[in-house]
């Protein structure tokens, strides 16, 4: 699920004179190494073409396309990179002894400069050409190559401009993989991205992990020290889409996660309890029958309300957020809507009998589960 500020429509400045550069200080990448990246940036940026990110470090899809702009900044050297935040300069230092940013962060507490470029939904990116023109505008998940290509007016095929000792993660000839405990303390601010050939996952714990690309509930993921699971991680993968293909990637992910964290998955089936759901009023669910066009939940004043949510994806909700087993052999296309209070799952029991003709009783038989273990137990 992508998170982000938003505020206002963002105003559309393609085609239009990019307003000027006005920071309080532009703090610099902390590189050992010496390399071009590591320089300072001119007054007067007439000539460089500029890809400008907007962002600020508790903003979760803004933290995680950091990866995304540190790359293309290794790849496009003759491109000037830079971001700008309206947060204090204490905070920016602190959040990059956690995180390696390749690119000055310039400071811009009044704002001036954000408020110029109509920013008000983070990160916004903007492409500027060598007349100050601004090219393209979007979110930064969306930059790549083809785009900083036709603002260059070049095409590259296969060829990459690189740089020696460039602090980045090594990459093979199909597959660049990530993958380390997340360090920036942002309490639950965390973010999902995938896209072919591109996967970014920013604080979120292994449960949620393996729940989203093992298609598994929460509730069917086991493992003898379950810390193991609530630790968060941030993780990325990106694919040459010449060489694999979309299916490959999430495959490809599921291979190189347990090898890359020293794991193991394995399927298991065991004997267990398990709650079986009926519907026993077809009238009463009826009732709630919903017209929305998408599934959707929401969590206010200790209750979950779900939209357009089929039998399925009831059974699902209830396994990933009461950690119950639930079976059904219900095959009810409509869909429906449910308000169910969100901490106590005898409550839970209570209103769907009482309010949508659904039973929940308790049976024992086989349950699938994806067992975790650390290699060698």
């Amino acid at each position: 699920m992508q998170q982000s500020l938003v505020l206002f429509g963002q105003k559309n400045l393609v085609g239009e004179k990019a307003p000027k550069l006005k920071v309080k200080q532009w703090i610099y990448p902390n590189l050992s190494s010496s390399n071009m990246l590591n320089k300072e940036v001119p007054e007067n940026l007439n000539g460089h073409i500029i890809v400008l990110d907007f962002w600020f470090t508790t903003c979760a899809p803004c933290v995680a396309s950091i990866p995304d702009l540190n790359h293309l900044s290794v790849h496009y050297p003759e491109i000037t990179f830079l971001s700008i935040t309206f947060e204090q300069e204490n905070i920016v230092y602190d959040f990059l002894d956690k995180m390696k940013i390749l690119y000055p962060v310039g400071i811009d507490n009044n704002k001036k400069t954000i408020e110029a470029f109509g920013v008000h939904k983070f990160p916004e990116t903007f492409v500027i050409d060598k007349k100050g023109v601004v090219q393209w505008q979007g979110s930064p998940f969306d930059l790549d190559e083809k785009i900083l290509d036709e603002v260059l007016g070049q095409v590259r095929a296969n060829q990459k401009i690189t740089q020696s000792n460039v602090e980045f993660s090594s990459e093979n000839h199909a597959y660049l993989f990530t993958i380390n405990e997340h360090t920036l303390d942002m309490g639950e601010a965390s973010y999902y991205h995938y896209e072919p050939y591109d996967i970014n996952v920013l604080n979120k714990n292994l449960k949620d992990i393996l729940s989203v690309f093992y298609t598994t509930n929460k509730a069917r993921i086991l493992c003898k020290d379950s810390s193991m699971l609530n630790i968060a991680y941030d993780l990325t993968l990106k694919a040459d889409k010449s060489l694999t293909t979309e299916a490959n990637c999430v495959e490809m992910l599921k291979y190189l996660l347990p090898k890359e964290m020293g794991m193991q998955f394995s399927k298991v089936e065991k004997d267990t309890i398990v709650g079986r759901m009926k519907i026993e009023n077809d009238t009463l669910l009826t009732k709630h029958q919903s017209i929305a066009d998408f599934f959707g939940t929401t969590f206010t004043d200790d209750t979950w309300t779900l939209k357009g949510a089929s039998f399925t994806d009831l059974k699902n909700f209830i396994e990933n957020n009461y950690n119950i087993l639930v079976v059904t052999e219900e095959f009810n296309k409509l869909i429906f809507d449910f308000i169910l209070p969100a901490k106590d799952f005898e409550k839970v029991k209570e209103m769907l009998e009482l309010n949508y003709g659904i039973t929940i009783e308790t049976t024992r038989q086989k349950t699938n589960f994806l067992y975790v273990e650390k290699d060698g137990g």
